[in-house]
């Protein structure tokens, strides 16, 4: 699994660090949602499935239901770790503020910023993405698989 993780999870810690910087470098928020880690949700599925068909493990779609939830909660966990920074440091970008259901602002105390609010988009990201990765993916290792055995059928 870690081979299969390795470079998908350096990419989502680039995302998150640009991202960071781009919004409290104040860039423009369309940008700042151009390097967002939900994308890697629909991009990197299909990364996993040409993977996973490669290797042609007993259980295929098992094995891209723990490669994605390992993917999802630790791309999540590292965007929890963002919301505990800008509580603490109290960033200023709109997604961190009170308003924007971030950490930062009146009457967030320390269990809500530091634990709460950041468990809570970790938990609904994770079963989110899951889903969503998962019909993605699936549908990559069906056709992957499908066009595996006609290739094989016709050799």
């Amino acid at each position: 699994m870690k081979s299969i993780l390795k470079w998908p999870l350096i990419i989502a810690a680039a995302v998150v660090v640009i991202r960071v910087i781009l919004e409290e470098s104040g860039a423009p928020s369309l940008l700042n949602n151009i390097f967002g880690v939900t994308w890697l949700y629909f991009l990197l599925p299909i990364y996993f499935a040409f993977q996973i068909a490669q290797d042609a493990p007993s259980k295929p779609y098992m094995r891209l239901f723990q490669v994605t939830v390992v993917f999802l909660f630790l791309t999540r966990l590292m965007v929890s770790a963002t919301y505990c920074l800008a509580y603490v440091f109290s960033w200023s970008a709109p997604r961190f503020s009170v308003q924007g259901g971030g950490v930062v602002g009146e009457g967030v105390t320390p269990l809500r910023g530091l634990v709460l609010i950041p468990l809570q988009n970790l938990v609904i990201a994770t079963i989110f993405g899951t889903v969503v990765a998962m019909i993605i993916g699936s549908i990559v290792l069906a056709i992957r698989r499908r066009l595996g055995r006609a290739s094989q059928q016709s050799d």
